[in-house]
């Protein structure tokens, strides 16, 4: 009986924990995004996360190659190359173009672009792909193609772009206190 009592405030445990760490988030969206820019804050100097793990794989063929980034393994005779982003990854903006933000995980020529989705994401930022299906995309990180899926959930596209929530409400609490006018004042 006490062995399954761990276990199950275990799982209560880390539940209560992970959902406590998603609401220091939130999405970063187009309208945040204009609330950023009109208060002139560089998106160069935000901190940026993504909600969800994504694993980016690329085929190597059946000969043995260098590996800049991620790891390698053998799948079907086959070597094949994995970069995983764990969710809450910090990354850094490195460039803009028009919607799009071009974010990095590490240093080098390893971004990803990410803008505003569409349908039900109209306004959140998502990963950018080409080549979707069954939930994956094609991307480009480190000058390769890879297909880039959601370790944690069934559609890469559901993988937004998120800032701490403290970032936002320092951004809100912009305000000031009136001390308010007597008539004596006024004279």
């Amino acid at each position: 009986m006490s062995r399954l009592s761990s276990v199950i405030l275990c799982i209560i445990s880390s539940t209560f924990l992970f959902s406590c760490s998603r609401k220091n988030y939130v999405p970063f969206t187009r309208d945040l995004r204009s609330k950023l820019e009109k208060e002139n804050i560089d998106l160069r100097q935000v901190q940026f996360y993504v909600d969800q793990k994504l694993i980016l794989s690329r085929n190597m063929g059946d000969q043995k190659v260098e590996v800049k980034s991620g790891v390698v393994r053998l799948e079907n005779g086959q070597y094949m190359n994995d970069v995983i982003i764990p969710a809450f990854t910090p990354g850094i903006c490195d460039a803009t173009d028009n919607d799009k933000v071009m974010i990095s995980f590490e240093k080098g020529n390893n971004d990803l672009a990410f803008g505003p989705g569409s349908g039900y994401t109209f306004n959140d930022y998502v990963l950018y792909g080409t080549e979707w299906r069954n939930g994956t995309a094609a991307v480009t990180y480190d000058s390769n193609k890879f297909r880039a899926r959601c370790g944690t959930c069934s559609d890469v596209a559901s993988a937004t772009l998120v800032i701490r929530k403290s970032v936002l409400d320092k951004l809100e609490r912009k305000s000031r206190t009136l001390k308010g006018r007597t008539v004596s004042q006024a004279k």
